[in-house]
């Protein structure tokens, strides 16, 4: 016999039958939970930058203690020991449980668990112990499209059903909201209420609304009173903006720079892709000319004096010795077939720990990252002598070496990178990647330390204990937050945005002799709500953080933290989305448009080989009807009569 909680544990204090038909009706919803709906919980991925979606885990009942995966949203106490997560409403990982009692009365304010009873689903508790840690963002899906745990549990007697996704971008001022009320009771009069619109109306069973909106972004919430008191609130974030033509919008192609690098050997090969992208309307490329590994795409180095990608040591990537100049070659011929060409540097990364292969990093080991990682309980090491490391030397991970962006030695090399191309090659554009911090664990170097205490300086604080006072790792592997928890995250993206400082002046000198349509443009991604794990605030100083964004931290969006914006340098962004529905692509394009605020074009970005056939022409509708531009990433899994069909239209 199944455990219950008390909301539905006996019978007894029934006694009137209205109120039983309810309550059976509740326990037969979550009963149809499993059969008729597909949800999971999804954990952060190890890395979003590689990998967007992370790993996911089936949910089976809601406030039932069994051996299955359970939502739990009631503070009852639970007699077992369970291993699983205390998730906070806005999906914020608050803490991690392995086979314990826990405080129940953590379950409050929206806060839910997610768990199963210990030494019950070893493959389930497996699951929790290596997918998450606290302060991830997880996320809830409903047959597979991201949902709110309200959605999930939709056991409320009256529902307002709407027919509009939560964001949404749009080209006209008149926004129509069409309502259906399902579930209502006999005798009972509902209405809606809608702010900022002076819209109260009476519904019964339909309702159109016809919502009056302002340019850029607007907050709508719909309320529904039952007899006067409000029951629920749906909430529509809709971006207004002026719709642009067809022939504006620019269309992106990107060029990785190793799995292109064994194709385009020759300028045959050159032409003959360039004459495709033509036919697909491309009308930008974007060469990477710096790799991850550090290699670079040119061979007229005369300041880094970088090798060329046919120097690398890894035999998978090894490419015969010519003397070919890429760039070069894609440059002369990208002018001829009339593109923009653009190159981007993957800025700092300089080597790959899993395949040991390090263009410059060996000649400077003082620039690799200083990390603190919660696998190894507390230690800072070189990210390529940490646990993290050392299971991608042994083939079980991939990681890449980052460097150290708040080094001076490394900002002026990844400078002198950019100076050797704007000097000696006829390109139009820098595009920033990579132009971040690995993630929240980095970097932790005895630099770093002086330079946040400097910071600290500036603001009239103390640096007292680093890295306790930044944040730390404990002996169980959790983020314990410092007394300048904050402030780190603010000195991280002013690193970041001093950077891009720099490459914009060095643009602009270009832009003032030799190159007067120079442009400025950055690769990120779109999950801008976990981007401070990064140090990059890609938003405009202007945008003001409103709680219906829903964003799983917002302490952080302060006056203060958008003065880290480096909005200001860049021509242009294009942002990561790579979902692969409608309703997320254009989630998170109207989400970059309400960040950018309208300062600069947003292009959104499509990862082909995480979508397959319908899913292509999909997500390129929505991303090129949403945004101001369409970004594909990579040039190496187009096959042109397939994509050529795919695209056809735009």
């Amino acid at each position: 016999m199944m455990d219950m909680d008390n909301n539905y544990k006996t019978r007894s204090i029934v006694k009137n039958s209205k109120f039983l038909i309810y309550l059976f009706f509740l326990l037969y919803q979550v009963g149809l939970l499993a059969q008729s709906d597909k949800i999971t919980l999804e954990a952060a991925s190890a890395d979003p930058t590689l990998v967007v979606r992370g790993n996911e885990l089936g949910v089976e009942s809601i406030n039932q203690f069994n051996d299955k995966v359970f939502i739990k949203t009631t503070n009852s106490k639970l007699e077992s020991p369970i291993t699983g997560v205390l998730i906070s409403k806005n999906n914020l990982v608050i803490d991690v449980f392995s086979n314990q009692q826990i405080d129940y009365s953590k379950i409050t304010d929206g806060n839910y668990l997610v768990a199963v009873q210990a030494s019950k689903n070893a493959a389930a508790e497996a699951f929790f112990k290596s997918n998450f840690k606290k302060n991830d963002v997880v996320k809830l899906r409903k047959n597979g499209n991201i949902s709110t745990l309200k959605e999930i549990l939709n056991l409320q007697a009256a529902v307002l059903k709407i027919d509009r996704d939560k964001f949404t971008t749009v080209f006209e001022k008149q926004f129509l909201v069409n309502c259906e009320l399902i579930n209502k009771s006999p005798g009972h009069n509902y209405e809606i209420v809608i702010s900022d619109q002076n819209v109260q109306k009476s519904i019964q069973n339909k309702l159109a609304l016809n919502c009056k909106l302002k340019k850029g972004v607007n907050y709508i919430n719909i309320a529904l009173l039952d007899n006067s008191k409000k029951i629920s609130e749906e909430h529509l974030v809709v971006f207004c903006k002026e719709k642009e033509v067809a022939e504006s919008k620019i269309k992106v192609l990107w060029i990785e720079q190793f799995p292109n690098a064994k194709v385009l050997t020759n300028r045959t090969a050159v032409d003959s892709m360039l004459k495709n992208a033509k036919i697909a309307g491309f009308t930008h490329l974007v060469l990477d000319v710096k790799g991850p590994e550090g290699y670079v795409s040119y061979r007229k180095n005369n300041l880094s004096h970088t090798p060329y990608f046919t120097s690398t040591s890894n035999p998978d990537k090894k490419i015969a010795e010519d003397g070919f100049d890429l760039l070069g070659e894609l440059t002369d011929g990208a002018k001829k077939g009339g593109f923009k060409i653009f190159v981007s540097f993957n800025f700092f990364t300089e080597g790959n720990v899993t395949t040991q292969d390090y263009a410059v990093l060996k000649q400077h080991p003082e620039w690799e990252e200083m990390v603190q990682r919660p696998e190894d309980k507390g230690q800072i090491l070189k990210i390529s002598e940490s646990k993290v490391g050392q299971e991608a030397k042994e083939g079980k991970r991939l990681a890449l070496a980052f460097v150290n962006p708040a080094n001076p030695q490394v900002v002026d090399f990844q400078l002198l990178r950019v100076k050797e191309v704007l000097e000696n090659y006829a390109i139009d554009g820098i595009v920033l990647d990579r132009t971040r911090f690995d993630n929240f664990y980095a970097d932790f170097s005895e630099l770093s330390k002086n330079k946040f205490a400097e910071y600290l300086k500036q603001k009239g604080k103390q640096l007292d204990n680093f890295p306790k006072d930044a944040f730390s790792i404990d002996s169980e592997g959790k983020m314990v937050e410092g007394k300048y928890f904050i402030d780190w995250i603010t000195f991280r993206s002013t690193v970041i945005k001093e950077f891009a400082f720099k490459v914009r002046k060095m643009v602009n000198e270009y832009k003032a002799s030799t190159k007067p349509n120079l442009q400025l443009a950055a690769y990120v991604g779109s999950w801008y709500e976990t981007y401070y794990q990064n140090g990059v605030n890609w938003a405009s100083s202007t945008f003001n953080y409103n709680p219906i964004l829903g964003f799983p931290e917002s302490k952080f969006y302060s006056a203060e933290y958008s003065k880290t914006s480096y909005l200001d340098n860049l021509d242009f962004i294009m942002i990561g989305t790579y979902y692969k529905t409608d309703k997320e692509i254009a989630k998170y394009v109207t989400l970059g448009n309400i960040l950018v605020d309208g300062k600069i074009p947003v292009s959104a970005s499509l990862s082909l080989p995480d979508l397959n056939d319908t899913e292509r022409r999909i997500a390129i509708k929505s991303a090129f009807k949403n945004s101001s531009g369409l970004m594909i990433f990579d040039l190496c899994y187009i096959k042109w009569p397939e994509f050529l069909d795919q695209i056809k239209g735009l």
